[in-house]
């Protein structure tokens, strides 16, 4: 399962996801996500709330708003497939873990100082490059190459004594689940019927 905490300037543009708020579910993976507006365009910036790793969704429409957690679990395993590079067996079974994970999403406000000073740190580069460069990432490639750039940032949170980049957290939980699946099955292989 995930779990959104929506900014209230977001939870107005994904107010038809919206469900009671609940209290966080240690077993959910835990996104918090906002809405800026960049060169006149809606865009959602979600981050992943253990390794900080961020996404951007730009330019969104009323449709892709209605649309976006089936957009958010489509990017979501893109993002996790690309940034794992497993053989084509490992792929298949990452993108079956992330759908059985996405299929069920919940959406409520709420949000997290330490989260929300990251997401704010990424809208400064998003509108500092969309300045520069006159247009927003247009496509998801381009989407996730700009992801890229601010995931590999060195960030820090509160109790931490390390930095950590977020793009390697995220790729080792991916990669952290696979082997802990492998690990199950091959215990259940093993013991007699």
């Amino acid at each position: 399962m995930i779990q959104f905490h929506l900014s209230k300037t977001l939870s107005k543009d994904l107010a038809m996801h919206l469900s009671q708020a609940q209290a966080v579910n240690a077993s959910a993976m835990q996104w918090y996500a906002h809405r800026v507006t960049v060169l006149r365009r809606k865009c959602i910036i979600a981050m992943e709330w253990q390794s900080r790793y961020s996404m951007v969704f730009c330019g969104l429409t009323k449709n892709e708003f209605s649309q976006f957690p089936e957009i958010f679990a489509d990017r979501l395993w893109r993002e996790a497939v690309s940034l794992c590079q497993l053989d084509e067996h490992g792929s298949e079974k990452l993108v079956a873990l992330i759908d059985m994970l996405s299929a069920e999403q919940h959406f409520q406000t709420g949000s997290d100082r330490s989260v929300q000073a990251h997401i704010n740190d990424v809208a400064w580069h998003l509108k500092d490059m969309a300045g520069r460069i006159g247009h927003l990432p247009e496509s998801p490639e381009d989407a996730f190459g700009f992801g890229v750039q601010m995931n590999e940032w060195l960030r820090k949170c509160k109790g931490d004594k390390d930095y950590f980049k977020p793009i390697e957290v995220f790729r080792d939980f991916w990669l952290g689940m696979l082997g802990h699946l492998a690990l199950e099955q091959r215990d259940i292989a093993h013991f007699p019927a």
